[in-house]
Order: C-alpha cells, then sequence, then structure tokens
C-alpha cells in the first residue's frame, strides 16, 4: 500500500514540473509576438538596435567651406554665369550645382553651393578668381573664408545599419508572399506590409546617398559681393558752394513768410502812428515859445 502511495505521488510531481516547463518556454515566444503575426509564418521585424557585424576602422569626415569674393559692380553677374556654367558644362571638375542666385537691387549680389571632390576645390577657386573683362581696374579679392569639418562616422554607419534591416524585412516579405495556399486576408495584409517596407527601403536609400555623398564631396558656398566704395569727403569750398544756393532761397523764402505775415499788422500800425503824430502836435508842451522882440534903443 505505501508502494502505491510513493509511486502515486512521483507520477503527480512529475506531471507539474513537465507542465512549468512548457509555460515558461512559451511566454518568452507569446511576448515577442509582433502585432501583425496572425498571418502564419509572417517574419518579425529586426529590432533596431542591431549593430553592423563589420564597421569601418577609419573615421569620415564632411567638409563645408564658405567663400566671400568682392569685385567691381560690373564683373558679379558675369562672375556668377562663369561659375554657374563652368560647373554645369566642365565635366573635368566633377562639380555638382546644388544652388544658385543672383539678385540685383541697389548693390548686385550672387551666391552659389557646389559639391566638389577634396582635389578640385583649390582648382574650382582659381578658375572663380580668373580675372574678367568686367573686372577692369577694379581689385577681386576674398574677404572671408571658413571651413567647417564633420565627423560623419557615426551617421553613415546609421544609415547602413537601417538599409540593411529595411532590405532583409523586405526580401523577407517578398519570400512570405510566394508561399501557396495564402488566404485574400493574408495575401492583403502581406502586400500592405511590403509596400511599408519598400518605403522604408527608399527612405534608407536616400539617406544612405545623402551622407556618402557629404563624405565623398565638399560642399563649397560661394558669396559673390560688389565692393562699395565710399566716397571722399567733400572740401568746405565744395560744400560751401553747393548748399549757398540752399541756405539763401531757404532765407529768402523765411523773410518773405515774416514780411506777409506782418501785412495784416500794417494798417493797424499805420493808425496808431497816425494818432500819436496829431497828439504830439496838439500837446502845448510840443509848442516852441514865440520869439522875444528885440528892445529899442539897444
Amino acid at each position: 500500500m505505501l508502494r502505491k502511495i510513493l509511486v502515486c505521488l512521483s507520477a503527480f510531481l512529475l506531471v507539474s514540473c513537465g507542465r512549468s516547463n512548457d509555460r515558461e518556454a512559451t511566454a518568452p515566444l507569446q511576448a515577442t509576438t509582433a502585432p501583425y503575426a496572425m498571418i502564419a509564418g509572417l517574419p518579425a521585424a529586426p529590432p533596431p538596435d542591431i549593430q553592423l557585424a563589420t564597421k569601418n576602422p577609419n573615421a569620415l569626415f564632411s567638409q563645408l567651406h564658405n567663400l566671400t569674393v568682392t569685385m567691381p559692380h560690373d564683373s558679379v553677374a558675369a562672375r556668377f554665369e562663369k561659375a554657374r556654367d563652368s560647373c554645369l558644362n566642365d565635366k573635368s571638375l566633377h562639380c555638382t550645382l546644388t544652388s544658385a542666385s543672383l539678385t540685383a537691387n541697389t548693390t548686385v549680389s550672387a551666391e552659389l553651393q557646389v559639391a566638389l571632390p577634396h582635389d578640385e576645390v583649390p582648382v574650382y577657386e582659381k578658375l572663380l578668381l580668373k580675372r574678367l573683362p568686367q573686372d577692369g581696374a577694379g581689385k577681386v579679392e576674398v574677404t572671408s573664408r571658413s571651413t567647417t569639418t564633420e565627423n560623419e562616422t557615426q551617421s553613415v554607419a546609421d544609415t547602413d545599419r537601417q538599409l540593411t534591416q529595411a532590405i532583409s524585412y523586405r526580401d523577407s516579405l517578398e519570400g512570405l508572399a510566394k508561399r501557396p495556399n495564402l488566404t485574400v486576408d493574408e495575401v492583403i495584409k502581406i502586400h500592405s506590409e511590403l509596400q511599408q517596407a519598400q518605403e522604408a527601403v527608399e527612405t534608407a536609400e536616400a539617406s544612405k546617398r545623402a551622407t556618402d555623398s557629404r563624405v565623398v564631396l565638399e560642399t563649397m558656398t560661394i558669396a559673390l559681393e560688389e565692393r562699395v566704395v565710399s566716397p571722399e569727403p567733400p572740401s568746405p569750398f565744395a560744400d560751401f558752394w553747393s548748399n549757398a544756393g540752399d541756405v539763401l532761397a531757404a532765407s529768402t523764402a523765411d523773410m518773405l513768410l515774416r514780411l506777409v505775415s506782418a501785412l495784416p499788422w500794417l494798417p493797424v500800425i499805420l493808425v496808431v502812428l497816425l494818432v500819436l503824430s496829431r497828439f504830439f502836435r496838439r500837446s502845448p508842451r510840443t509848442r516852441r515859445p514865440p520869439p522875444e522882440t528885440a528892445k529899442d534903443g539897444t
């Protein structure tokens, strides 16, 4: 009897241990199931923190050059057109024109942005500073220059990783779409995911092209400005003769204005003067005494 009880207890413990092991084995799988895994065999999206197995040990940098060139008024537009056309048509420069603008208001200015290989930057700058007939006797010079360097190593690694993940996910979806015996609902969901995966691939490719371009080509921003010549101060006599007419006209106008303003008071002033003159004539104090007659015999 005791042996039967021990055998039953052992069997019960073995069954309990087996169930607990099954639960522990299935729990992580249920937690990592993707929300769209209702389709049998649909691959889960790769986690974003996957690092590439191989990385370039060398650091990658991008460089941005800023250049300001001043010149005479007549040569700004001509130099702008020459720099733009050279970048577009001269195949030996390997130049890519990013943007170009010309502004002509009271002064003329222009700006270009080009992308060049490292060795072509001084060649393009030399071509830019080459004298033109429109320069005349004016001076063409670089008034400011700056270079900014940025480390692109991590950016390149990130774009490569994103592109690799996006391509792998898209390829998995394409393989899944070729499986037979798929229902209509499964086909619709797979193609919807496949479209999103293709968009992710295209976005990653565009980002990779941008980062690769920044590393391989150096960006050069050029500002073309007109040299503004400050006028020489005039001499005192020249200032006098140039302003004498204005001063005389202003003084004459001021005098005439005062005269016109005083015209209404002229009759009043005349009446007052007339009254005063009559008053002084009638006053006895103003009359002269009669002359004394000369005595006889003197």
